[in-house]
């Protein structure tokens, strides 16, 4: 059975659930023959308290044992992770709670800041910050700039980043609600920044991703037991986000092979027991990508695969996993559904789990032809039947409205309490329980992109022609003269169309101003544009 590989890197989550790990998962192994001494220019790993091993606590997040160090009240996970108080809420016990959501991603792609008045070196800040908007999507806004002010609602609490000067390096993963610090050493590097950066975005250390055993072995003969929670591995389940691509050696989030070392004999190796070294120079191109993939708010169905992008510049990068052939998708505010001819996959967008069948289509059976959403049930077109999808979906079949009507149908949408349908010439209102239907307009063969943007319908037609359509007399209304390509594809996101043609995304405005957002874009077979309307 072929699956879809949830979009995460090595130790991010794809909006963000917290990768978790028991130190049960740990095991000794045997000492490394011939083992190197540590080399000159040794990268010790980022550490909030420099020699300070702190309380070693065991917590509970997300029903999954942890251990954590308490230093100066905090909570230090991994070395430089600073969890928050809703990440782990007290009991008043030996254990700790965690809410449900652990970590979200920066709204907008921008990450508001402030630099405190201990930093006296902010180069090294800006510079970090230089290079991951040069690379990625992602926006760097000062919070106290006057000239550009940040809009502040006294109902709305304000995520940023303040950067500081402390012991050491420390930052917390993604945004956890209102102020938060990134703290760096009196004399921190911009590259021990961009470490930091990189969990503020919503990394973690690339040691620790499930598959780590198949490439690092740990040697924890050579590390103080207090420093066994620094180097423990997520767990493998289909709970959590899986890694972007393969191990990466060259990450800005991974550590020597003396990382921890309490003899200065290597903590890790590689599986033929030599050691390596690590850069804290630049993000690698997989640290990029991971990035892009993370942020991305289109999904682009191409011939070989799937791909995540980023509307406004363009950025694209490879689904980890393969999907070739044949495609239909559709996203939500959460979620993203994705069918080839055998399966219907169902793929949490903020967390990444998911990305495994939720139907089998069956044999003999022509392949899902689009989809809609409306009231947490996802409607389909598929071997003439009109599917309903109801949510939380707990397994079996889908439910057929009505009978197999609709054999020539070639797109759907929903509007106004109504599911759209065009089905050959005509476009049809059909009741949300597929009990009635009507004809309203006339013309729409071969229309396969039908979409809604606030309550109005849009058709792209063959001819390369976008139309608005009036709902009560199904008259189509010319909404741009631009002429698309005849393999267009037609999404909204919430607030504008967009539409892929040739090889540039275009935005079109509700009433009707076409512009070019960026190019790359050749070759898209399908369009999914996360609307966060549609929840």
């Amino acid at each position: 059975m072929q699956h879809i590989r949830k979009f995460s890197k090595t130790t991010l989550a794809l909006g963000a659930a917290l990768y978790l790990f028991s130190c049960r998962e740990m095991q000794p192994e045997s000492p490394v023959e011939s083992a190197q001494k540590p080399p000159i220019d040794q990268i010790a790993p980022e550490l909030a308290y420099p020699g300070e091993k702190g309380k070693i606590k065991k917590g509970v997040l997300r029903g999954t044992e942890i251990t954590y160090a308490e230093i100066d009240g905090k909570a230090v996970f991994e070395g430089d992770i600073i969890l928050s108080p809703e990440q782990l809420e007290h009991t008043g016990n030996a254990r700790t709670d965690a809410l449900t959501k652990l970590t979200s991603l920066w709204s907008n792609n921008t990450i508001p800041y402030t630099i405190d008045a201990s930093v006296k070196d902010k180069q090294v800040i800006l510079a970090a910050m230089a290079e991951i908007e040069s690379k990625t999507q992602l926006r760097f806004r000062d919070k106290n700039n006057r000239s550009n002010p940040f809009p502040i609602s006294p109902l709305i609490r304000v995520n940023y980043v303040t950067f500081q000067v402390g012991r050491g390096y420390a930052s917390s993963v993604g945004p956890v609600g209102g102020q938060q610090f990134v703290t760096l050493p009196p004399w921190g590097t911009k590259g021990g920044v961009l470490h930091e950066l990189a969990h503020t975005i919503g990394m973690y250390h690339e040691h620790t991703r499930p598959d780590r055993n198949s490439y690092v072995k740990i040697n924890a003969n050579n590390m103080d037991p207090a420093d066994m929670q620094n180097v423990g591995k997520f767990s493998d389940n289909t709970h959590d986000p899986l890694p972007y691509r393969k191990f990466d050696f060259t990450s800005i989030m991974m550590l020597d092979s003396w990382a921890y070392s309490n003899n200065g004999q290597p903590v890790m190796t590689t599986m033929d027991n030599k050691t390596f070294t690590v850069q804290r120079d630049h993000l690698s191109p997989t640290d990029v990508d991971a990035i892009i993939a993370m942020y991305s708010n289109v999904l682009i169905g191409k011939e070989d695969n799937i791909y995540l992008g980023d509307s406004t510049t363009g950025r694209t990068v490879e689904n980890a996993g393969y999907l070739p052939g044949y495609k239909k998708m559709f996203a939500t505010s959460e979620y993203l559904y994705v069918a080839d001819k055998s399966y219907l996959f169902e793929m949490n967008k903020k967390s990444g789990t998911g990305g495994y069948p939720i139907w089998v289509i069956p044999q003999g059976t022509s392949a899902i032809k689009a989809f809609t959403y409306a009231n947490k049930n996802l409607y389909a077109l598929q071997n003439g039947y009109l599917l309903r999808f109801a949510f939380p979906w707990g397994g079996g079949n889908p439910e057929k409205l009505g009978g197999q009507l609709w054999q020539g149908a070639s797109a759907i949408t929903y509007a106004s309490g109504n599911l759209f349908i065009i089905s050959g010439d005509v476009l049809y209102r059909v009741s949300l329980t597929g009990t009635s239907s009507s004809p309203i307009g006339y013309g729409y063969q071969g229309t396969t992109e039908l979409v809604t943007l606030k309550d109005k319908v849009y058709a792209l037609r063959p001819s390369g022609k976008l139309y608005r359509i009036d709902l009560v007399s199904g008259t189509p209304v010319l909404h741009t003269n631009t002429s698309y390509a005849t393999n267009a594809q037609l999404a909204s996101n919430g607030k504008n169309l967009l539409i892929t043609s040739g090889n540039s995304l275009l935005n079109v405005s509700e009433s009707g101003v076409v512009k070019v957002l960026s190019d790359g874009w050749a070759g898209a077979t399908d369009l999914a544009v996360v609307n966060p309307d549609v929840k």
